[in-house]
């Protein structure tokens, strides 16, 4: 809208319309197929620093019982 007002003024028809198209080319078939592969990786990535994390911190619970020498309960 801005710039159909400055066209409007710099050419002093009121009636001008400026009109902008933006039609995005189609996915191709490389990035559609590495769209559903990425997709896979990062579930499977995020799934083993998960499982990893829960497993150190309960290993560092046990590990810090022992070392002050509390009872394990």
């Amino acid at each position: 809208m801005m710039y159909e007002s400055i066209l409007k003024t710099a050419t002093g028809n009121p009636d001008f319309k400026y009109k902008i198209r933006s039609t995005p080319y189609p996915l191709t078939d490389a990035w559609a197929v590495r769209m559903v592969v990425t997709d896979a990786g990062s579930i499977v990535f995020n799934t083993s620093i998960a499982f990893s994390m829960i497993i150190t911190a309960v290993v560092s619970y046990i590990v810090v019982e022992r070392v002050n020498g509390l009872k394990h309960l």
